[in-house]
This record gives structure tokens, sequence and C-alpha cells, in this order.
């Protein structure tokens, strides 16, 4: 009985002290937010306690935290905003790597050659090659060094692949030294008689590759190689059913124009270009350059 009488009592407390907390925030003279009251009311004693101990944290320390933390995010602020107007500040010198090798003085050309050359050549190649025909005699000598070794490495990891394809002709191999082949043969590195070796090569590593995996981009790039290798009729043969299976892709075509002006046929490349304007065949800038080049010419005639 009296154990009653004694919760009984601590809860009326406890609801008068609920009660006085709420009147003080409707008041405005607890600053606590609305969800904290549920905390007073379904915690005794502790609840209304932490309310009132965080409320007075705030208010006596509050205003500093508040100035603190301003002056962390416009310290932020300021120093974002001076790292963004010093990479302005850097971009405003910078030029094509192409402009900077013709027109600068030679001493920027000198220094972006060996930029080049202390970071990854390979990444520079085009460039490197274009700078071996540089008037400057040293930085052609650097260029000419520099393409030399990239083509010596192409070299040593062309054999090692080609090595590894024929101790074990998967599926792996063939993808990865076909890849490689293409790139270094798309690099403008060989030259000559080995040039012509490899693509051959190619081609035939692309024969294989079709029959084992039959992709249109591995098509198209069969078509291509034998079109380099001077195999018309077959790279026309793969071309004809190409323009069949997909006749709104602009390479097909493109490589069907190719043909016919290596066949010297004025009248199939009218026939291609009409093709071309009636299927309304989507054509990437460089595409449609080279097809109102051949128009022209055919105009012109």
């Amino acid at each position: 009985m009296i154990s009653l009488v004694v919760a009984a009592v601590l809860l009326l407390i406890h609801s008068l002290v609920c009660l006085v907390l709420w009147t003080l925030m409707k008041l405005g003279l607890l600053p606590v937010r609305g969800h904290m009251l549920a905390v007073i009311v379904l915690v005794p004693l502790w609840g209304p306690l932490l309310v009132v101990l965080l409320s007075v944290r705030g208010a006596v320390f509050g205003e500093g935290l508040k100035e603190s933390a301003l002056e962390s995010l416009r310290f932020n602020d300021d120093l974002h905003r001076s790292i963004l107007v010093h990479e302005r500040d850097a971009d405003a010198g910078v030029v094509p790597l192409e402009e900077a090798l013709i027109v600068n003085d030679p001493a920027e050309r000198r220094r972006l050659m060996l930029s080049m050359l202390t970071e990854e050549p390979d990444a520079y190649l085009a460039q490197l090659q274009a700078a071996k025909l540089n008037d400057d005699v040293e930085v052609a000598h650097y260029a000419a060094t520099a393409v030399a070794q990239i083509s010596k490495e192409s070299d040593l990891q062309l054999q090692q692949l080609e090595r590894a394809f024929k101790t074990d002709p998967s599926a792996q191999n063939l993808n990865e030294y076909c890849d490689f082949l293409g790139e270094y043969l798309g690099s403008g590195l060989a030259e000559g008689r080995v040039a012509q070796i490899q693509r051959q090569q190619y081609a035939r590593l692309l024969a294989r590759r079709c029959e084992r995996e039959d992709t249109l981009e591995l098509r198209i790039r069969y078509a291509t190689s034998l079109a380099d290798v001077g195999q018309i009729d077959e790279a026309q043969a793969v071309t004809d059913q190409l323009v069949l299976d997909v006749p709104e892709e602009q390479e097909v075509w493109m490589l069907c124009l190719r043909l016919a002006v290596m066949r010297r046929d004025g009248d199939e490349v009218h026939r291609v270009i009409d093709a071309i304007d009636k299927q309304h065949v989507y054509l990437s800038a460089a595409n449609r350059e080279e097809l109102a080049f051949w128009r022209n010419g055919e105009e012109a005639r």
C-alpha cells in the first residue's frame, strides 16, 4: 500500500515537472525542440534533467560554438576560392602542345620536350612523331630518340604476346595479341615491309576471332584490315554482308566508300554516296567531312 502511494506521488511530481517544462517551451524560455518532449515524458527524472542540462549548455556555449563554426566555414570557403583562382591563373598560360612546339621560342620547346620525356612519352606519341620534323635540331633529336625507345619497347611486348599465343592459342591470348597489334599498327610505329607483314598477321588474327565471336565491331575491324592489306574482294564480301545486317552503321558505309575509291570506281562512289543520303545514315563530323570531299569530287568531275 505504501509503495503504491509513493509511486503515485512520484508520478504526480513527474507530471508536474513535465507540465512546467512544456509551459517553458511554449513560452520560449526553454530552447528545446518539440521532439525532445518525448524524452521528457517517457524517461522519468533523467529525461527532464537531460533536457535542462542541454538547454543550459546551449545557452552558455552556443554563441561561442556558432562563431567557431562560422569562422571555420569562412576559412574553408576562402581556401577553396584561392585554390580555384590559382587553377584559373595556371590555365591562362596553357597552349596546345602542337602549337607550343611550332610557335614558342626554342627554350620553351625544349622545356616541353623534356617534360614529355620525363612524364609518360607513350601518351605523347603523336606529338613526338610530329616533333621529329621540328626545325629545332635538339627538339627533333629528343623526339626521335623517344620514339625509337617507345618503338623498341612496343616491339618487345609484341614479341612476348606472339610467343604466348603460339604457346597457348587460347581466347585470352588471342584477344590480347590481336588488340595490342591493332594499337601498334594504329600508332604508326611500324613502317615499310614490317608494317605490311604485321597488317597481314592482324587480318589473320581477326579472322580467327570472328570465328569465335561474331560481333559487329570485330567484323568491321576485320573488313578494314583486309582493305589495309589490299584484299579488296574479300573486304567487299564482308562489307556487303554488313550492309545487309546493319544498314544504319556509318562505319560500314564509310568502308564501302573506301573500297569504291580503292577500285577507282567513280560510279560506285556515286552510288554509295546516294545510298548514304537515302538511308539517312548518321555521320560523325569527320565522316561528314570525308563524304563532302568525295561528293564535291564527283560533282566536279
